[in-house]
């Protein structure tokens, strides 16, 4: 009888902890500062892309930047929603944009995305 009880509280707290951890967001204090792109993934296999120039700014106030080595720019607002960021590009009449954070510290970012229906993963430092 005690074997069953035991059995059923680890269980419990199991699931317990598996629903803590499926609904914690991310911290977004992590992502402030300068972020350079450092490798890409696309349909599993490492991209091609130069990304020296790809670099993301994000502060504390809900505003982004984001540059790339074809000349391309994007200023806006952003927020986090869970493990999502969402970002408006304020440059340009663009519609929202969501990416998953799949893996923030202090100095390492990935973000999962889908381009035009390929799936991509793209890796970031923090430089500042």
């Amino acid at each position: 009888m005690r074997n069953t009880s035991i059995l059923k509280y680890s269980i419990c707290c199991f699931f317990l902890f598996g629903i803590i951890a499926c609904g914690s967001g991310v911290d977004k204090t992590l992502l402030y500062g300068t972020w350079q792109a450092v490798s890409l993934e696309e349909n599993g296999q490492p991209g091609t892309t130069d990304l020296s120039e790809t670099r993301f700014i994000f502060d504390a106030s809900g505003h982004y930047e984001y540059r790339s080595n074809i000349n391309y720019k994007e200023q806006g607002t952003y927020f986090l929603d869970g493990k999502f960021l969402i970002s408006k590009d304020t440059l340009q009449k663009a519609i929202p944009k969501s990416v998953k954070i799949e893996y923030l510290s202090a100095d390492s970012l990935l973000f999962n995305m889908n381009s035009n229906g390929i799936p991509q993963l793209l890796g970031l430092k923090k430089v500042k």
